[in-house]
């Protein structure tokens, strides 16, 4: 299994959102919940494998604390944070 945590930017491997980038929101077992802000909404993350997913080596250690502390986190905060990291 890939080490990653909460807050971490991977980008989706397989799917019909290959290239995808999204923040990891909630790990459970083999599944990440995953957000983009913008279709993949803090109400109704994307659900996928590890095995569907590759870590860009990147840490939002901001939403990182901020959903390990259950905190409020806004989709457009999450939207912000991705279009900053010229990531494809």
């Amino acid at each position: 299994m890939l080490q990653i945590k909460k807050g971490d930017v991977v980008v989706s491997t397989k799917g019909r959102d290959v290239g995808k980038v999204y923040v990891v929101k909630h790990i459970e077992n083999e599944y990440v919940y995953l957000v983009d802000g913008r279709g993949r909404t803090i109400s109704n993350p994307k659900k996928k494998k590890f095995k569907h997913i590759r870590p860009a080596n990147i840490c939002i250690e901001a939403l990182n604390k901020k959903f390990e502390n259950n905190e409020k986190v806004q989709d457009l905060e999450i939207r912000k944070t991705i279009d900053n990291l010229n990531i494809i």
